[in-house]
């Protein structure tokens, strides 16, 4: 496998996938010090935005006397994340402006194992991109609760990011239904909102691919790509 180094990175130095086990979590890897950085391209109709996204493992905390280890955003909000014989899942969230994590009412499953084809799960989920554009302008976002079912569709694909190229990832496809309703001329629409997600061994989220497909003279939609760029501590 080869990584693209970037000039003033400690890069991690990567593990060769053919050697990695498919129920290891390191498929999501939760050591501190890890920080993932990710180039963001954001496409709403004729318009295209890139912008830096970063995540990095905090010190772990405990949460009703579970220890957790947590994933920081750029943006300050803090994911508590936790691993059992089921897999790893987020067990509560913290954004700059709560004073304590909010606790999720089921777990929210990050990977569910055995990490081989078929394994299935489900989380909520809300759109990313879609947006009302007539008569107002809106973002249809986390105020739509939505159920998306994730599947692994493949074991052993290679992936091309600004990172290099990470051999023998998993392949997880979510998907999604959306009833939207216009107006009285066009009436209800429904869309397929799809993620796909590739995690490679050792390093984690790779890329990250949204689509919520969808344009007519009320609603746009789009896409969302996450690439990664590095991986540091």
């Amino acid at each position: 496998m080869r990584y693209i180094p970037f000039l003033g990175l400690f890069v991690l130095a990567l593990q060769s996938c053919s050697n990695q086990s498919l129920d290891s979590s390191s498929y999501f890897p939760l050591q501190e010090g890890l920080q993932w950085d990710y180039l963001v391209t954001t496409s709403v109709g004729n318009s295209v935005r890139h912008t830096d996204f970063s995540i990095r493992m905090g010190e772990r905390e405990s949460i009703n006397s579970l220890l957790h280890a947590v994933r920081i955003t750029s943006d300050g909000t803090r994911y508590y994340i936790a691993e059992n014989s089921a897999g790893i899942y987020r067990t509560a969230k913290r954004t700059l402006i709560e004073s304590k994590p909010a606790i999720d009412n089921s777990p929210h499953w990050v990977l569910k194992y055995p990490l081989r084809n078929g394994t299935q799960w489900s989380n909520p989920t809300y759109p990313f991109v879609l947006r009302r554009v007539y008569p107002y302008e809106e973002g249809l976002t986390r105020g739509m609760n939505l159920k998306m079912t994730f599947q692994i569709m493949a074991e052993d694909e290679t992936v091309e990011v600004p990172a290099g190229r990470f051999d023998n990832c998993i392949r997880v496809q979510g998907e999604a239904n959306l009833t939207l309703y216009a107006d009285a001329r066009s009436g209800y629409q429904e869309i397929l909102i799809n993620t796909t997600e590739w995690y490679a061994p050792g390093v984690g989220l790779v890329k990250l691919l949204r689509e919520e497909p969808l344009s007519n003279d009320v609603f746009a939609g789009g896409e969302v790509v996450y690439e990664l760029k590095s991986l540091r501590r």
